[in-house]
């Protein structure tokens, strides 16, 4: 990302950002965090990268990786396996907020941006911008060069409202062992009914730009696409003096004026008006401060209650512009319900977030770090990575946690699974390597077993040859694991792929005409299995050569058969395995 100055040439752009502590760091998260104690930590991990082991002898690193599959094929040689991005699941951060997973390329893409059009930026000429009632001279507009963040979360922010995550949560409440997210509180107020409006504050750590938005749809839509809540900035009033928002398309950037004359007049020159999107506060409870930062073409206003936040960006560069608006008085502790109908947790005078809580009836609840009660979703704690699972009225029916997803056959309690029948289990001693040598799982390949055979018949051939795979899925749906996802296969012929990958194997029978066939069941509980992992490890909808590859497309081998690319069943398993993501993400 390039940052201009509007006065003069920066000489070394990098270091004056970390100077200034401007958009690439969030500065304004991190004080703001610390002023309101609200949680700040961007993105959740979703794909994770487990811990290198070392190998004991009987699970040493194979020399060339073996053949999973029962047909004779000699890889004692594994061809050159393609490059592929060691990307850290601890990090989910490191990929563009809505980016979908790639394989096989040479690095992760982070939005990048790409000078492509001239606009205006809204600066300010005064050190006070104008409170309620008054009128501003409007600025003389600086001309710069914009960028277009290549993130579409930048784009659509302002725009789209949260589409329902879910039609139906299931019934079940199956907990994991590990702990909940951060806090959990028993204190239970009776509701009350705000008057005022809550004020979601958003970060996008790759334009640095904050959002603020009384939106909670909006809000629940841009977490979902990686921005981080962080909880209720201000409550703003239902009616008075107007606060405008504007858009720039060249950018990414918004703007918020309660200025008629600045607003219409960036939009002459290019930005999108939005209209009022909310008010200020006649009898001036809470003031709002506005800043502005002169070395950033993107994210270049930034907009505060805390005075200490305030103060703090001022002294490292931002020009402090005094109070740009009001917002009402912060309610007391309590439970409340927003005109809109979210809830809402009061605790030590700021908006609870990111918590386990427990209302007023005694039901633990999941407030979202955009700091409203979770409903009828699922969310991903940015401070634990454990997953929620909602109902219509936000209570928790599951509770699980990805990460220990890695250790054990996650697949029997998860929800992606829940009545699809029961999961043996039946792990590998020998012929497979501890841990994933730092790499991430990216992809799924695909295998079929060159004859009907069972978890218990696969385990019993690999005590013998030297070749596993993570998965089974027998003639009658039923699957087994016999590699934790955490360790490495000896399924693909290829190491770097095999690091990287889960090997599912599939049992299949010769049909009259001589071809290698499966059975429905298995189709259907493969399919599933695929769909299962991607969401499990955040790969994207099933795609064919993109999270999901044949053997053969690994190594030489005629493996997976009728799954692989012009075999007979190939479009249908495909295509069962996005009918299956597309409903399995609902959950």
């Amino acid at each position: 990302m390039q940052h201009e100055s509007h006065t003069f040439c920066l000489t070394n752009r990098v270091a004056l950002v970390t100077t200034l502590g401007l958009a690439l760091l969030g500065t304004p998260a991190v004080a703001f965090g610390v002023e309101n104690s609200v949680p700040t930590t961007a993105g959740t991990a979703s794909v994770l990268e487990p811990a290198q082991s070392q190998a004991d002898e009987s699970t040493a690193r194979p020399v060339a990786s073996q053949a999973t599959d029962s047909e004779a094929t000699d890889e004692t040689t594994p061809k050159d396996a393609p490059q592929e991005p060691a990307v850290s699941g601890a990090d989910e951060s490191s990929a563009a907020p809505d980016a979908a997973n790639e394989i096989d390329t040479a690095s992760e893409q982070q939005p990048k941006a790409e000078n492509t059009a001239s606009s205006q930026q809204p600066k300010v000429q005064n050190e006070e911008t104008p409170e309620v009632g008054q009128t501003k001279e409007i600025p003389a507009a600086t001309q710069t060069e914009t960028t277009a963040v290549s993130s579409d979360a930048a784009e659509s922010s302002s725009h789209a409202e949260a589409v329902e995550t879910s039609d139906s949560t299931p019934a079940a409440a199956p907990e994991d062992s590990a702990s909940t997210a951060a806090t959990t509180s028993s204190l239970a107020p009776a509701k009350e009914s705000l008057s005022s409006v809550p004020m979601y504050r958003l970060y996008n750590r790759y334009n640095g730009e904050h959002l603020f938005t009384t939106s909670a749809s909006e809000a629940q839509n841009l977490v979902s696409v990686g921005w981080s809540g962080e909880s209720v900035a201000w409550f703003t009033p239902s009616s008075g003096n107007a606060v405008y928002r504007l858009y720039n398309p060249y950018s990414g950037d918004h703007h918020y004026t309660t200025d008629k004359s600045e607003y219409d007049y960036l939009g002459s020159i290019g930005w999108r008006k939005e209209g009022e999107k909310f008010y200020s506060d006649g009898s001036r409870a809470t003031p709002v401060f506005r800043l502005f930062n002169p070395y950033v073409t993107i994210a270049t206003h930034h907009y505060t209650t805390s005075q200490s936040e305030y103060n703090y960006l001022g002294t490292i560069g931002w020009k402090q512009e005094g109070k740009g608006w009001y917002g009402v008085a912060m309610p007391a502790d309590g439970w409340y319900v927003s005109p809109t109908g979210e809830e809402l947790y009061i605790q030590g005078g700021v908006v609870k977030s990111d918590a386990v809580v427990t209302n007023e009836s005694g039901q633990e609840r999941y407030i979202t770090s955009a700091g409203f009660v979770a409903k009828g979703s699922r969310w991903t704690s940015p401070s634990s990575g454990i997953i929620y699972v909602t109902a219509d009225d936000g209570a928790i029916t599951q509770k699980f946690n990805p990460q220990a997803g890695l250790e054990y056959c996650w697949l029997k309690s998860s929800p992606y699974w829940s009545g699809a029948g029961v999961v043996k289990e039946l792990l590998m001693n020998v012929h497979y390597s501890k841990g994933r040598y730092g790499a991430s799982i990216s992809k799924i390949v695909i295998h079929h077993n060159m004859g009907n055979l069972t978890t218990e018949t696969c385990y019993a051939t690999w005590q013998t040859r030297a070749a596993s795979a993570h998965y089974q899925v027998e003639a009658n749906g039923t699957v087994g694991q016999l590699v934790l996802d955490s360790d490495t296969a000896w399924q693909a012929g290829d190491w770097q792929i095999n690091t990287r990958s889960i090997g599912i194997e599939h049992a299949d029978y010769i049909d009259a005409s001589g071809q290698w066939r499966m059975t429905e069941a298995t189709i259907n509980s493969g399919a599933r299995l695929v769909a299962a992992l991607c969401l499990e490890y955040s790969l994207g909808r099933p795609q064919w050569g993109v999270n999901v590859v044949g053997h053969n497309e690994c190594t030489s081998t005629e493996c997976p058969a009728s799954l692989a690319i012009g075999g007979s069943q190939h479009n249908e398993y495909l295509a069962k395995a996005q009918e299956w993501y597309d409903k399995l993400s609902r959950i």
